[in-house]
C-alpha cells in the first residue's frame, strides 16, 4: 500500500470515528440542554404552583380559590407561550381553570411534581401539587396543575445545544486536523521507505535500513530483509548450481565429443569399438556426474525439500537400497549385507533425501571397495542417545587418512593418486542431506576399512512410512 493511500484511509477512519463520537456527544448535550432548561423554568412552575396553593381554603360553604397576580406575573412578559391552570379536587368538575387538563402519574400531597404533557395540540410543560383542606367537609385534598408551553424552554435548549455542539465541534476539526498533521509525520519515513525501494536496481538484495523507520514499521523492514535474503540465497544456490554444471560437464563433454569423433574416423566396426565402448563409460560418467549435481541441488535447505517430511523408517529404506544395489556389488563380487532390528526405526524426513543419503554412501563404498571384499549396511538405535537413528557403511575398502576426513565433505574435492575416482560430489550430497534433517556424519577406521556413521533424530510418536521387513542380510 502506498504512503498516500494510507493516508486516506487513516484520515477517513478518524473522520467516521470523530463524527459518531459527535454523534453521540450531540445526544448528550441536547439532553443536558434540555434537562438544564426544566430545571430553570420548573423553578416558576413550583413558585407559582405554591403560590396558588397558599390561597386556597374551605370554608364552611365550599372551597375558595384567590389566584394572587404574582402567581402568574413569574413567567416572562412578552414570552410567547400560553399558560393553561386548573384547581379542583382530583374526580371531580374543576372548581376554576381548564378541564382536562393531563394529570400526572404518581403525586404526594405539599410537594409539587413536574411532567410533560399535551394540551390541545400543544406541547406542555405541567406542576402540580395536592393541597389538603383540612375540614371534615372535605377531606379530599384540591390539586393545583399548572402547564406551560414550550417554546421558550426549545429556544433556550436550542441555543445551548447549538452553542456546545459547535464548541465541541471546532474541537474535533482541530483535533482531526492535528492528527491528520501528525499521520503526515509519521508516514512519510514509510514513503520515503517504498520510494527507496521502488527505486533500487532490480538484483538488488541489500538489507533495508530501517534507522529512520517509526518503531512500528521495523517489524515489517526485518521481515522484508529476511524475505530477501532467502530468494538472495536462492539466486546464489541457482547461480552456483550453473557455475558448477558449466565447470564440471565441460570436460566430460568435450571427452564424448573427441570419443564420437575418433568412433566416426575409424572405417571398420572392429576398429571403432573400443572408441565406441571408451564413449559409452565417458557417457556413463557424465550421467552419474549429471545426477549427483542434481541431487545435489535438491539436497540445499534452501529448496525447501527439507520441510516437506514425514515419517520415515530408515531401517526399511537401507534395507532396500541394499537389495537396489545388489547387483551393483555382484559384478565386483562384493559381498553387501543388511544388520538390523525388525522393528521400524522411524525418523521424521523427506524419503527421497533420506533414499539419496544412503544410495550415495553404499555406492561410494562399492566403488571404492576392492574385488571380493565386503560392505556391510547397519542401522540401529544410537549407544550413547536412544533418541537417535544410527547408520553405518562399512567398507573393508583404502579407507581415507585422518588428515583428509573433513576436506573430503567439500564439492568436488577428490583425494590425489591412489583408487579414489568419481566426482567429489558423493559425501557433499550426504552432508547437506544429514545436515537439513538435523544429524550428524563422521567417518572413522575399520582396519581395514573405513566405517561412514550418520545419525538422524528419532521422529517420536510417528508412524513408520515405510513398513519394516525382516532383517536378513542380502549377499
Amino acid at each position: 500500500m502506498k504512503a498516500q493511500g494510507l493516508k486516506r484511509r487513516i484520515a477517513i477512519w478518524l473522520f467516521g470515528v470523530l463524527s459518531v463520537l459527535l454523534a453521540v456527544d450531540a445526544w448528550f448535550s441536547y439532553s443536558d440542554a434540555l434537562g438544564a432548561a426544566n430545571q430553570a423554568y420548573d423553578r416558576s412552575l413550583s413558585a407559582s404552583v405554591k403560590g396558588i396553593a397558599e390561597r386556597v381554603f374551605a370554608t364552611e360553604t365550599g372551597v375558595v380559590v384567590d389566584i394572587p397576580y404574582s402567581a402568574l406575573e413569574l413567567f416572562e412578559a412578552g414570552s410567547s407561550d400560553r399558560i393553561f391552570y386548573s384547581i379542583g379536587i382530583p374526580g371531580e368538575k374543576a372548581i376554576t381553570g381548564y378541564e382536562d387538563l393531563p394529570l400526572p402519574a404518581h403525586i404526594s400531597p405539599n410537594s409539587p411534581v413536574f411532567y410533560d404533557g399535551h394540551f390541545k395540540g400543544q406541547q406542555l410543560r405541567l406542576g402540580a401539587m395536592l393541597k389538603p383542606l383540612y375540614r371534615a367537609e372535605f377531606p379530599k385534598p384540591v390539586m393545583v396543575i399548572i402547564g406551560e408551553t414550550t417554546n421558550t424552554r426549545q429556544e433556550v435548549v436550542r441555543h445551548l445545544f447549538l452553542r456546545e455542539v459547535a464548541r465541541k465541534a471546532l474541537l474535533i476539526i482541530v483535533a482531526l486536523a492535528v492528527a491528520l498533521f501528525a499521520t503526515i509525520i509519521a508516514v512519510k519515513p514509510i514513503d520515503n521507505l517504498g520510494q527507496a525501494i521502488r527505486e533500487r536496481p532490480e538484483d538488488d538484495l541489500t538489507p533495508i535500513n530501517a534507522l529512520d523507520v517509526p518503531h512500528e514499521v521495523k517489524p515489517l523492514v526485518e521481515a522484508i530483509n529476511l524475505h530477501m535474503e532467502r530468494i538472495g540465497a536462492m539466486l546464489e544456490a541457482r547461480r552456483r548450481f550453473i557455475t558448477d554444471a558449466a565447470h564440471q560437464l565441460r570436460t566430460p563433454l568435450a571427452v564424448l565429443n573427441t570419443q564420437a569423433e575418433y568412433a566416426l574416423r575409424q572405417r571398420s566396426e572392429r576398429e571403432s569399438r573400443p572408441a565406441i565402448e571408451a564413449l559409452h563409460r565417458s557417457l556413463g560418467s557424465a550421467i552419474r556426474l549429471t545426477n549427483q549435481l542434481l541431487s545435489l541441488s535438491r539436497a540445499e535447505p534452501i529448496n525447501g525439500l527439507m520441510l516437506a517430511r514425514q515419517a520415515v523408517d530408515i531401517g526399511a529404506v537401507a534395507r532396500d537400497m541394499v537389495i537396489e544395489l545388489l547387483p551393483l556389488a555382484a559384478r565386483k563380487g562384493i559381498d553387501l549385507g543388511f544388520e538390523g532390528d525388525s522393528a521400524p526405526l522411524v525418523v521424521a524426513g523427506n524419503p527421497v533425501l533420506l533414499r539419496e543419503l544412503i544410495a550415495n554412501l553404499v555406492d561410494n563404498a562399492l566403488r571404492y571397495t576392492p574385488q571380493n571384499g565386503v560392505v556391510s549396511v547397519a542401522v540401529d538405535r544410537a549407544p550413547e542417545n536412544a533418541g537417535l537413528a544410527r547408520v553405518r557403511v562399512i567398507d573393508n575398502g583404502p579407507g581415507i587418512p585422518a588428515e583428509f576426513r573433513e576436506r573430503v565433505f567439500l564439492r568436488f574435492y577428490r583425494l590425489a593418486g591412489g583408487d579414489y575416482t568419481g566426482s567429489g560430489l558423493g559425501l557433499s550430497i550426504v552432508r547437506e542431506i544429514v545436515q537439513g534433517h538435523g544429524g550428524e556424519i563422521w567417518l572413522e577406521d575399520a582396519k581395514p576399512g573405513l566405517v561412514v556413521t550418520v545419525t538422524l533424530p528419532l521422529g517420536k510418536g510417528l508412524p513408520a512410512d515405510i513398513p519394516s521387513e525382516n532383517n536378513t542380510a542380502h549377499k
